[in-house]
């Protein structure tokens, strides 16, 4: 299954960059191969951009959609608040959210 990155709605300063999660559903329905693609997708997007919007969505041709969202920008990171733990980003369905 070929998935296609849309078009992000707003600008961010999200990096993807803590740990990774995928939802139960996502990760039995999807290859790892389509996850890991996703995931690597999204990580050099950002890099590219030096930032992308928290949420990021994928089509693929049979019109489902996942969305991939990333919980802390870089300021929130950088301004020490937060735990480790509260870094992530996880990988689902659109319909899950």
């Amino acid at each position: 299954m070929a998935w296609t990155r849309q078009p992000q709605e707003q600008e961010g300063s999200y990096f993807f960059s803590g740990q990774f999660y995928a939802t139960r559903a996502t990760a039995h329905e999807l290859t790892s191969a389509e996850i890991l693609w996703i995931y690597n997708d999204v990580r050099a997007f950002a890099q590219e951009k030096n930032g992308i919007d928290y949420l990021q969505v994928y089509t693929n041709e049979q019109g489902h959609k996942l969305f991939f969202i990333d919980q802390l920008n870089k300021e929130m990171i950088e301004n020490g608040e937060f735990n480790e733990e509260d870094n992530h980003c996880t990988l689902m369905w659109a319909h899950e959210y």
